[in-house]
């Protein structure tokens, strides 16, 4: 068995009643896993790159700025997210400058 399926067969189920709890009683959480496995999937896909993560917000649907924060350097693959800086001139031109 690999991660995926251990993922899906005993992990997913606890995580479905976590994330029904958090909802219910308005926790916000952020929940991530490193499900990829060295074999090809089953359409020959490289598998080595599988990541399934929650982020709920809390009871006023705000989510948890840190968790958030998390989530998309996860999404990312760890890579920093974009940055871009507006700089006011004297003349009242700005210049943007993108950090990709």
């Amino acid at each position: 068995m690999n991660k995926e399926q251990v993922y899906d067969n005993q992990i997913s189920p606890l995580m479905q009643q976590i994330i029904t709890v958090c909802k219910e009683q308005g926790i916000a959480m952020m929940a991530s896993f490193d499900i990829a496995h060295e074999e090809e999937g089953p359409n020959g896909e490289d598998c080595t790159s599988l990541v399934c993560s929650t982020l709920l917000p809390d009871g006023n649907g705000e989510p948890n700025p840190v968790f958030t924060q998390a989530n998309t350097l996860i999404r990312r693959n760890g890579r920093p997210a974009p940055m871009m800086f507006t700089t006011s001139h004297g003349d009242g031109s700005k210049t943007m400058t993108a950090i990709i």
